[in-house]
């Protein structure tokens, strides 16, 4: 009677332990996954965008390494601030643990970052910080020194007589803001250096017809620099139209496909290449060590490259022309 009771016992404890264990392993495996949950919004999911699959493929990197849940949204077009705003509210009422995010400078943006911290959910903006009394973790390029780098650049490539015309992208852009305050900085000794800043609203077509207006009313330059990809190639397409590649210095910035061909060329003299994939990479970091509650810097900095003709099959160069991007 004594083993009988004792087995009924036995088994009894046996099966409670077991529904203890598998509830305590459910539980376990729910929060631990709802911890890992990691969400990135960029400016755009476009595979043509060599720039935004470099951060995309940092971020993944991060994850792998990490044993994240990642999930990578963003409008399918650059420029795309409304998609972009939609996107990023269906990231929060998914609630993941973490989101990193590039912000497009939109004046609904603070009101969005507050509710992703009411909401119990960290934050850490990359490539472009916005200003707010309560800044978030910001994982961004030095843009006043990539500025400063391709201002030196110029003083270089023009043996120290830089006369230079600027085409960027909005007047109120973050990004080029700074990059323009930089480029000041390295021409302080140089007075009247430059003839002019002009906007072509990232637009190829735009930057083409801004430089063909300044050449056609003989506006005396020797350089142009480009403060972004589609300025770059617009003015370098005149530029090979007019076969005056080379006696006018092109100055641009990031490293595309299209941006290596042009240097490859000598129709382009330099770029100041950004880290697109460490931006990524350390932007899933961050966010982790948030989550962790571990001490993160509230500004990490990542540095920028002056790449040219010379330089560019340097094998520490490679590797930033051509990061690894795993295919999707």
């Amino acid at each position: 009677m004594f083993r009988q009771r004792f087995t009924i016992g036995l088994a009894l404890v046996l099966f409670i332990a077991a529904v203890y264990s598998i509830f305590y392993f459910k539980l376990f495996s729910v929060t631990s996954h709802h911890e890992k949950s990691i969400t990135v919004v960029l400016k755009s999911l476009n595979v043509r965008s060599d720039f935004w699959q470099a951060v995309s493929a940092g971020s993944a990197a991060a994850a792998k390494e990490n044993g994240l849940t990642l999930n990578v949204q963003g409008p399918l077009q650059e420029g795309d601030a409304e998609e972009q705003i939609h996107v990023l509210e269906e990231a929060i009422g998914q609630k993941p643990q973490a989101i990193v995010v590039a912000p497009y400078a939109d004046d609904r943006m603070p009101a969005l970052f507050k509710q992703i911290r009411e909401e119990g959910i960290k934050l850490v903006v990359i490539d472009t910080p916005l200003e707010m009394k309560s800044a978030p973790v910001v994982v961004s390029d030095n843009h006043v020194e990539a500025g400063r780098l391709a201002g030196e650049t110029a003083i270089n490539v023009t043996k120290r007589n830089p006369v230079i015309a600027i085409i960027s992208d909005h007047a109120d852009a973050t990004i080029s803001k700074e990059r323009l305050e930089g480029l000041k900085h390295a021409l302080e000794r140089y007075k009247n250096s430059i003839v002019g800043v002009y906007y072509g609203e990232q637009s190829e077509d735009k930057a083409y017809d801004i430089a063909k207006k300044l050449l056609d009313d003989g506006q005396s330059f020797n350089t142009f620099i480009t403060m972004n990809e589609s300025a770059t190639i617009g003015v370098a397409k005149l530029l090979k139209e007019q076969n005056i590649a080379g006696a006018i210095k092109l100055i641009g910035f990031d490293s595309s496909f299209y941006e290596i061909q042009l240097l490859e060329e000598g129709v382009l003299n330099a770029v100041i290449a950004q880290k697109p994939f460490n931006m990524g990479y350390l932007g899933v970091k961050r966010a982790l060590s948030l989550i962790e509650g571990s001490n993160t810097a509230p500004v990490t900095y990542i540095e920028s490259n002056v790449i040219n003709r010379k330089n560019m099959y340097l094998p520490e160069n490679q590797k930033l022309l051509f990061p690894f991007i795993e295919n999707k």
